[in-house]
């Protein structure tokens, strides 16, 4: 029986410069920093470890058009380890690594097909003298392509098995901008059997007939991308696909809620946080943990109106940087306030509309988005500079406390 197999992965972002993070202790930073490499160069082991036939990338393997040398120079090693295990590697570029970028132009290894950013082409796979797949992609040429790509795809006959690369976004979608956007139903009417997309950094399986699918990107960015980040194992015969989900992180950003009602004392409290540390180390993978304290404790009453989470923080973050794995706790967010004022304070006309306003600011990056396109500004600029609402939701919540201690008084 037929039967191919391959990692499909996506959005890689190598060197991602992590922004932000530059307050961290040194070796946590190194290690942050480092890890879109680490994470890819775990996949290229995966690749050998399961002996597939080739590696899928769905765009963005960089995180900057005008990507580094260095990033350059790490994928060209990587993909000649695979090289030297007979494993081919299927590559389209997306909106961060488009090809309009600025940077020096390597040889590649004979393994590593690219497609072109003209039209949707066609790149066929071979083994043991026989054609077994057609794989379909298409290359951005700039950062902004609006139109819909997916559909100057072109099934070709000759194989048995058809792949369509794709890095786009999917109807509906507001996680990420639009890139080459598509209709669901659109790819599952083509003749494709799987859609390999990319661009949406959230793990999802669109469809399973035919195969729709978002690995995810292969490490996260930022606390909004938390959980385990990898890519996806595909087996195909002309019966079935399975798909089996391969984790790749090497640094995870996770999130814990504890509610606080029996904590009476500082020391009871920092048990507790002790403990939810201890279970993300468990995993033993480094790991960013933001913690949200809730509860009427009249010890998280009294240290948040004392302003002392800080100080808090400060211990919580103590002696991490010499800890395998480290878990280092980034974020420490309380509500201790009655749910019940909240709600009432929601209810009035004048909250309503400074709730609208909130919205309306969250919506900046669609304002600023001309200077990403502007060819001075952009140098400066980037589509994450936006992304982070943290400073927005702190003023949110001190404003909605502040609200509601006012009318208990």
């Amino acid at each position: 029986m037929r039967k191919i197999s391959f990692l499909h992965t996506a959005d890689l972002h190598i060197d991602t410069p992590f922004k932000g993070l530059g307050h961290l202790p040194e070796p946590i930073f190194h290690i942050i920093k480092d890890s879109t490499f680490q994470s890819f160069e775990r996949i290229v082991g995966l690749a050998i470890e399961k002996q597939v036939d080739f590696i899928i990338i769905s765009g963005d393997l960089y995180d900057g058009a005008n990507r580094s040398l260095k990033a350059q120079l790490f994928l060209k090693t990587q993909f000649q380890r695979l090289e030297n295990e007979g494993i081919d590697v299927f590559v389209i570029h997306g909106n961060h690594d488009h090809l309009a970028g600025e940077y020096v132009k390597l040889t590649w290894p004979d393994n590593v097909h690219f497609f072109s950013c003209k039209e949707p082409d066609m790149i066929p796979f071979e083994k043991d003298g026989e054609i077994l797949a057609h794989l379909y992609g298409y290359s951005f040429p700039k950062q902004t392509v609006t139109e819909n790509i997916s559909s100057k795809y072109k099934k070709v006959d000759g194989a048995a098995f058809h792949i369509a690369l794709l890095h786009g976004t999917s109807g509906g979608s507001t996680d990420h901008h639009t890139y080459a956007p598509f209709m669901l139903n659109e790819l599952k009417n083509q003749p494709f059997d799987y859609w390999a997309l990319g661009h949406i950094h959230k793990r999802e399986e669109l469809s399973h007939y035919p195969h729709v699918i978002y690995p995810g990107n292969i490490q996260g960015l930022n606390r909004k991308e938390s959980g385990k980040k990898g890519c996806y194992l595909v087996e195909m015969t002309k019966a079935e696909t399975t798909l089996t989900f391969l984790d790749s992180s090497t640094v995870r950003w996770e999130s814990e809620s504890l509610s606080t009602p029996h904590s009476d004392t500082v020391d009871e409290l920092i048990d507790q946080l002790l403990l939810v540390k201890e279970k993300f180390r468990a995993t033993e993978v480094n790991t960013i943990l933001s913690i949200e304290l809730s509860g009427e404790s009249p010890i998280l009453q009294s240290l948040y109106e004392n302003d002392k989470l800080d100080d808090l923080l400060d211990h919580l973050q103590e002696g991490e940087e010499v800890e395998e794995p480290f878990v280092w706790v980034n974020r420490i967010k309380a509500e201790p306030i009655d749910t019940d004022v909240q709600k009432h304070l929601g209810s009035s006309g004048f909250m309503k509309e400074i709730f609208t306003i909130f919205e309306e600011m969250e919506k900046v990056d669609s304002v600023l988005e001309p200077l990403l396109k502007h060819k001075k500004a952009k140098k400066f600029l980037d589509d994450d500079s936006f992304e982070d609402e943290e400073i927005l939701e702190e003023a949110k919540r001190l404003l909605i406390e502040s609200m509601a201690l006012q009318s208990e008084r």
